[in-house]
C-alpha cells in the first residue's frame, strides 16, 4: 500500500510540474530539462558520495551543534554554536549542499575551522519548568561561514568532524534561500518541514511529545536553539532524510528550477511565496503557525499552485 501511495504521489507531482512548467520529464532515467537554470548548472558540478558526507542517526555525542538561524540568504554569515567532549582537541566543519550530483546526493562547498579553543565546553542550556522549554541560545559561537553571494539556494548541512583527541561526527542543517531581491525567482519553492523536525527533536530530554509538563507528557514549547537528534526519533520519519532528501534528489535530477525555504520563512517572509509558480510542502509537515497558513492561502488566492506531499 505504501508503494502504491508513493507511486500515485509521484504521478501527481509529475503531472503538476509538467502542466505548470512545460517540463520535458519522463519517468525512469533522470532527464535534465532543456533550459539551463541555477539547478542544472549546480548539479553539473562534481558531488561527494554519502561515505564522505553522511552520519549515522543523530551523529556522535562527542560533537553536536546548531546554527543561530535556520535560514540565510547568499551573502549572510552563518554562525555555528558547537559543544565538544572534553577529550576533543580538534575538529572541522565540512559544508555540503544537498542535491542530485549524479546520484551522490551532496556537494562539498567549503571547509571551516573553529574560531575558538578546543575542547569547547558550553553552559547548560536554559530551561523553563512551566513550559518544558530547553534553549541553548546561551552557547557561545564556535565558527562562522560567509555564504558566497553566488551560492545556489538549497538545503545545506555542516558535517562537524572531530579530527583529534576524540572521534565522531554530526550534522548541522540550515537552508540557503533565494535572494529576496532576485529578479528571476525559481519556478518552484520547496518548503522544508523544520517546524516538525523541532517538534520531535528531544535534544536535552524534551520534545513536544516527551519529558515535559504537557497533558501528553511533552513540552509546551521547543526552541530552534538546539542541536537536532530527530533522525534518531521514530526511525527518523520526522527528519530531513526521510522525505525531503529523496524529493530534492528527484527534482534536481530532472533539472527543475527550484529554490528552498523553511516553515519559519513561510511565516516571516510569506510575501515571497507569490514570486513562484508552485509551493511545495514535503514530508512530515505537521506544525504550522497561523500566519504561515494565512500567507500560503494568500499566495494560493494570487494564483500560486500548492502541492502537499505529506
Amino acid at each position: 500500500m505504501k508503494k502504491l501511495i508513493r507511486a500515485i504521489a509521484l504521478i501527481a507531482l509529475t503531472a503538476l510540474l509538467a502542466i505548470n512548467l512545460n517540463g520535458n520529464f519522463q519517468l525512469g532515467t533522470p532527464r535534465v530539462l532543456a533550459t539551463d537554470n541555477p539547478i542544472t548548472i549546480e548539479n553539473s558540478l562534481p558531488g561527494n558520495p554519502p561515505s564522505q558526507w553522511d552520519v549515522t542517526g543523530a551523529g556522535s555525542s562527542n560533537i553536536q551543534g546548531f546554527t543561530t538561524d535556520i535560514s540565510y540568504k547568499p551573502g549572510d554569515t552563518v554562525n555555528f554554536k558547537i559543544k565538544t567532549s572534553t577529550s576533543a582537541t580538534g575538529y572541522r566543519l565540512d559544508i555540503y549542499r544537498m542535491g542530485y550530483y549524479g546520484g551522490n546526493g551532496a556537494r562539498k562547498v567549503a571547509t571551516v575551522l573553529p574560531s575558538v579553543g578546543i575542547p569547547q565546553s558550553q553552559p547548560n542550556c536554559l530551561t523553563n519548568s512551566s513550559t518544558g522549554l530547553i534553549d541553548c541560545g546561551n552557547w557561545a559561537v564556535s565558527a562562522s561561514w560567509a555564504i558566497p553571494t553566488n551560492a545556489t539556494s538549497g538545503i545545506y548541512f555542516a558535517k562537524a568532524v572531530l579530527t583529534s583527541g576524540a572521534t565522531g561526527a554530526s550534522h548541522i542543517v540550515f537552508i540557503v534561500r533565494e535572494d529576496d531581491n532576485s529578479t528571476s525567482p525559481s519556478d518552484i519553492l520547496f518548503q522544508t518541514s523544520d517546524t516538525t523536525w523541532q517538534a520531535y527533536n528531544s535534544y536535552g530530554g524534551k520534545s513536544l511529545y516527551t519529558g515535559g509538563p504537557g497533558p501528553k507528557g511533552g513540552a509546551y514549547k521547543v526552541s530552534y536553539n538546539r542541536p537536532f537528534n530527530t533522525r534518531s526519533v521514530d526511525n527518523g520519519q520526522d527528519w530531513l532524510f526521510n522525505a525531503e532528501y529523496p524529493m530534492v534528489r528527484w527534482l534536481e535530477a530532472n533539472g527543475y528550477n527550484v529554490s528552498y525555504f523553511t516553515g519559519v520563512d513561510s511565516d516571516r517572509r510569506g510575501n515571497l511565496i507569490k514570486k513562484h509558480k508552485i509551493f511545495l510542502s514535503v514530508g512530515h509537515d505537521e506544525y504550522w503557525s497561523n500566519q504561515q497558513r494565512l500567507n500560503v492561502e494568500d499566495a494560493r488566492k494570487a494564483g500560486v499552485n500548492l502541492a502537499f506531499f505529506s
